[in-house]
């Protein structure tokens, strides 16, 4: 039995439930018309990812994406500045990404055992 946690963007109506879902999010909020309400939605949302969200997460391209928004997104999801990222709220999700990423890329380079594993393994 699976069990599907949704999470919900504080202050909008968006829910999403893995890390795919939560850029597509991002991609409707700066969508919006300019406001300080659309600002304040897209800080909040790129402060408001679990971490046991991405601890969970099994798309490497989802999270390549989510490591793009916090690079190169919204000013609102965007991290801040070398000097000024110490204590915001996004810089421990964005490690938690960075290490995420790495595991799953190391995981694509194991071989599955089967025919072609016992060949290269053959002594």
């Amino acid at each position: 039995m699976t069990i599907i946690t949704e999470y919900r963007t504080p202050g909008t109506r968006l829910w999403w439930s893995n890390v795919r879902e939560w850029c597509g999010c991002g991609y409707v909020l700066n969508r919006r018309r300019l406001s300080h309400k659309r600002n304040r939605d897209l800080e909040s949302h790129g402060m408001c990812m679990p971490l046991d969200l991405i601890y969970r997460e099994t798309d490497l391209e989802a999270v390549d994406l989510a490591i793009w928004f916090y690079r190169h997104g919204p000013i609102g999801i965007r991290r801040p500045q070398r000097g000024h990222r110490g204590d915001r709220p996004s810089t421990p999700i964005f490690q938690a990404l960075m290490n995420r990423r790495a595991v799953l890329a190391r995981s694509q380079d194991d071989i599955p055992e089967g025919d072609n594993w016992r060949a290269a393994h053959a002594r």
